[in-house]
């Protein structure tokens, strides 16, 4: 072993692994692995690459963990391939044919195209972790799957949409969305996506199954690493707001979907890592003006300015704080509610469906 490999060997000792239900997500220090990752540059050969990124490391933890922060620091989300309508389809095989042979090919052109153009849609993502996996030397599978990307898709599962990886580590097999983990891209009025913007959200490395699907389900049971834990169930997952998932755990009520009377109250207890000065609900019936607008300076640049008229017409809901537990209440005084979302200082964090029985 090198100089370099009994070192990560003994940082790797000295932070234990913090206990998940299917998952190994460690208490330990990324930063060396992943500052030298990110300097990493793609010279044409992905096998050179993937060497260059794991050869330093005799663990496969390292290893995985140095590809996947090199997949989502220089790949960006394909944003205006998706706008366009088009799929990513391997080739069809004729009978007879080498079909082996043919996708191997297909699938060598794909990732050299994504590599050398820097960009790829969830598709390439999987298969490009995948790939480079392999090469290291580490078990890698891609996961096709329903995922829960809007805030009124409480109640439905959505069709089959997104790929993912299970990567075998540990002796278990641990889940990443390096497409997720790179950034996001918002959406216009009329549902296309804006621009890539590049953030990484480390929630989506080697995620416990519970937590991984608040908002993924894999197609393939196969795939599903808790006794059952069923589509339905997923499907009545609240919609959880992506930048703020990692911050939050819902302890009560146990579903998205929330069947009341008129007059019943809706106790929730919240899980919140930062403190939390004011909350509000809104719902169907009433919604709090948002606190900012956009106020363009120029052409190109705009900047976000406080809307004072809207700040004195906010409602604010009564909380109780019991460490970082937060607690307050939701009367229902209106057949016609059908979903409310808690807000925490002024931004979304979870929507619920409501189903208000008819007396």
């Amino acid at each position: 072993m090198t100089r370099s490999g009994y070192l990560l060997l003994f940082v790797l000792m000295l932070f234990p692994y913090k206990s998940h239900c299917q998952g190994i997500k460690p208490v330990m220090v990324y930063t060396k692995i992943d500052s030298i990752a990110r300097t990493v540059q793609y010279q044409g050969d992905i096998c050179r690459l993937t060497n260059e990124l794991t050869a330093p490391y005799p663990e496969k933890l390292a290893k995985a963990r140095a590809i996947f922060i090199w997949i989502t620091e220089n790949i960006r989300y394909d944003y205006k391939f998706v706008n366009k309508g088009k799929t990513i389809t391997p080739p069809p095989c004729k009978t007879g044919a080498n079909c082996e042979a043919i996708l191997q090919d297909w699938e060598r052109n794909y990732l050299d195209k994504i590599l050398r153009k820097k960009k790829a849609i969830c598709n390439g993502y999987s298969r490009l972790f995948k790939r480079m996996c392999n090469l290291a030397g580490i078990r890698c599978e891609i996961i096709d799957g329903y995922t829960k990307t809007k805030h009124y898709q409480v109640g439905t599962a959505g069709s089959v949409n997104h790929a993912w990886n299970a990567v075998w580590l540990d002796s278990s097999w641990q889940l990443a969305d390096a497409t997720w983990a790179s950034g996001t891209c918002e959406e216009t009025s009329t549902g296309k996506l804006r621009p890539f913007e590049k953030q990484y959200d480390d929630y989506y490395w080697l995620t416990s199954f519970h937590d991984f699907t608040r908002n993924h389900y894999p197609k393939d049971g196969r795939w599903v690493f808790e006794d059952n834990y069923t589509k339905e169930k997923f499907a009545n997952n609240p919609f959880y707001e992506p930048g703020y998932i990692s911050n939050i755990q819902l302890l009560s009520p146990g579903s998205g979907v929330i069947t009341a009377k008129k007059g019943d109250t809706i106790h929730f207890v919240i899980k919140y890592t930062d403190l939390v000065d004011k909350v509000q609900i809104n719902s169907n019936l009433f919604r709090n003006l948002a606190v900012e607008k956009k106020i363009k300076i120029s052409r190109r640049r705009s900047v976000r300015v406080t809307d004072t008229f809207a700040l004195n017409k906010q409602r604010y809901t009564p909380f109780t704080r019991n460490g970082n537990r937060y607690l307050f209440d939701y009367v229902v005084t209106d057949p016609f509610l059908n979903y409310v979302e808690i807000l925490f200082d002024y931004r979304r964090m979870l929507r619920f469906r409501i189903m208000v029985e008819k007396i």
